[in-house]
């Protein structure tokens, strides 16, 4: 199981980074299938946040 602070590198460090997701994987060790997961659900909870969709306190604690 990936800890919390895993996904938050693989996000924070890698794709915020500009690295590439085949780049985080050979920096992690984590499985691309993961990475492109948990890039994806970050994206998703931005635009969320961004339009003010849903409640603003529970999609930054979950970006975050």
């Amino acid at each position: 199981m990936i800890s919390l602070m895993d996904k938050q590198k693989i996000i924070i460090d890698g794709f915020l980074g500009g690295k590439s997701q085949w780049g985080i994987h050979r920096e992690t060790g984590i499985d691309r299938k993961t990475i492109r997961k948990y890039i994806r659900e970050y994206e998703e909870k931005k635009s969320q946040l961004l339009k003010g969709e849903g409640d603003k306190l529970i999609l930054t604690e979950e970006i975050i």
